[in-house]
């Protein structure tokens, strides 16, 4: 057993019991398992394989937890960074765990749009904003959600000891070190 195969277990056993609650939002295990795997495929489909980092730079909110699942699902490792990073420290952990696409919202832009060029393993069409539409150079996190399969990615193999999250140190006696989670 993955971590990303804890959601569809819950969504078999138990589909009508609540299984999220995030501000208005309250999802049960089927309906938060659909959302999961409809985030999985539109990730696959956007080429992101197994092994592949993705950086979220969120608060706390529904796509967050969606990205933790739909990336374990997938076996693509999730990167959290804290929104209040910024600049030069940004960029370096970015580059240090070697993402290959960044999902964040409209209030990152900002911060976002500067540091761009200089994240060459980030294809220019490898970012998404989960709360904004149209917006030049990035994708919607809910049209791409809209677009997607509900149904459970298949034909990937997730073993426990794959790796699943890098996690970043606060640097408080250096530079921040990632911190790599397995499935186990």
């Amino acid at each position: 057993m993955n971590i990303g195969s804890l959601v569809s277990r819950h969504a078999r056993y138990r589909p009508d019991h609540l299984a999220v609650v995030v501000g208005n939002n309250r999802l049960t295990w089927k309906a938060f398992d659909r959302r999961v795997n409809r985030l999985a495929n539109a990730l696959f489909g956007m080429g992101i394989r197994k092994g592949d980092k993705i950086a979220m730079i969120l608060p706390n909110c529904l796509e967050l937890l969606e990205i933790y699942w739909a990336v374990a699902k997938i076996g693509a490792v999730v990167v959290p960074l804290s929104p209040l990073l910024r600049g030069q420290g940004l960029i370096s952990l970015l580059r240090d765990s070697d993402a290959v696409m960044v999902i964040s919202n409209s209030s990152f832009i900002d911060v976002l749009n500067p540091i761009k060029p200089k994240l060459a393993a980030v294809a220019a069409n490898r970012y998404i904003l989960t709360d904004v539409r149209g917006m030049t150079g990035y994708h919607d996190y809910q049209a791409l959600m809209n677009t997607a399969s509900d149904i459970e990615p298949g034909g990937i193999e997730v073993n426990s000891d794959d790796l699943y999250n890098i996690m970043y140190s606060s640097g408080t006696t250096g530079l921040p070190k990632g911190i790599m989670h397995t499935h186990y």
